[in-house]
């Protein structure tokens, strides 16, 4: 007979704690990152360590406390059924286009936003200059990392909380857009989160989130690279004549309504397929 498990379980409050840490060992990050470039370390293993450092002490901690309470922290890679990567897919490619839309609506003027958006524009110049350890930290280290936390940990832990999943994934999602530290990012890990947070209900599966991360960062890099010779640009949707921007916003909802609908649908059948 199995050992009935005592599963790894995480409220609101935790929950904020949790990234407020996360937050604070990213500004102590700073100091990390000059101590790394003093060692005469490559940019890619500086760019990769320094990402990661934030990441690695939560989870050692997490894991420590879960293993001290005898608790487990449901991490398993799970392989969802072909028809539901096919769905989710297109799902995703909507949300991305939804979310360029959704982030153009955050003004760029005024006297905080202007100077934000000026110095994420010249960090981000910096980044790109090596382009290798940045297209990699981005598109492969940072989905896993992510995920892991925001889904895997958080998400995870306020569903094994009887937290009502609408709630979980909101707020989880809302942290997960907090950590980016500006008003577009936040918009954008909001909703984006949010729809992989549904995704991660329906599935259960962490490796489902983490592809769906990759594709939209994957575009997010792809777009940067493309566009900032020419200043960042999120309103790449309003080039579009107002007939194709009505057509592809209103597709982007339809495809995600009725992918949502389906899969919550098919819920069941999913779990039953992927366990």
């Amino acid at each position: 007979m199995n050992a009935i498990k005592n599963y790894f379980k995480i409220n609101y409050v935790e929950s904020i704690l949790l990234v407020i840490a996360f937050i604070t060992l990213n500004f102590i990050n700073v100091f990390i990152r000059k101590f790394l470039l003093s060692l005469n370390l490559s940019e890619n293993t500086i760019f990769a360590v320094s990402y990661s450092i934030p990441f690695i002490i939560l989870f050692t901690f997490i894991s420590h406390q879960a293993k001290k309470k005898n608790l487990v922290v449901d991490l398993s890679i799970r392989i969802s059924p072909w028809y539901v990567y096919f769905v989710i897919f297109f799902m995703m490619l909507s949300a991305i286009i939804l979310n360029e839309h959704l982030s153009s609506l955050v003004p760029k003027e005024g006297p905080i936003l202007e100077n934000m958006y000026k110095e994420i524009e010249v960090v981000l110049k910096e980044e790109v200059k090596n382009p290798i350890p940045f297209f990699s930290t981005t598109v492969l280290l940072a989905p896993i990392c992510e995920e892991i936390l925001f889904r895997g940990i958080i998400l995870n832990g306020m569903l094994r909380n009887k937290i009502h999943p609408i709630k979980a994934i909101i707020f989880s999602s809302f942290l997960f857009g907090l950590t980016h530290m500006n008003p577009w990012q936040l918009l954008g890990g909001l909703f984006v989160g949010s729809f992989i947070g549904y995704i991660y209900y329906i599935t259960n599966s962490i490796t489902d989130c983490i592809l769906l991360h990759i594709l939209n960062n994957f575009i997010a890099t792809v777009g940067i690279f493309y566009s900032l010779d020419d200043g960042l640009d999120y309103n790449n949707l309003e080039k579009l004549d107002n007939n194709n921007h009505v057509y592809i916003f209103l597709i982007s909802i339809l495809i995600l309504l009725s992918g949502s609908y389906f899969l919550l649908k098919k819920r069941k059948n999913i779990l039953k397929l992927i366990k």
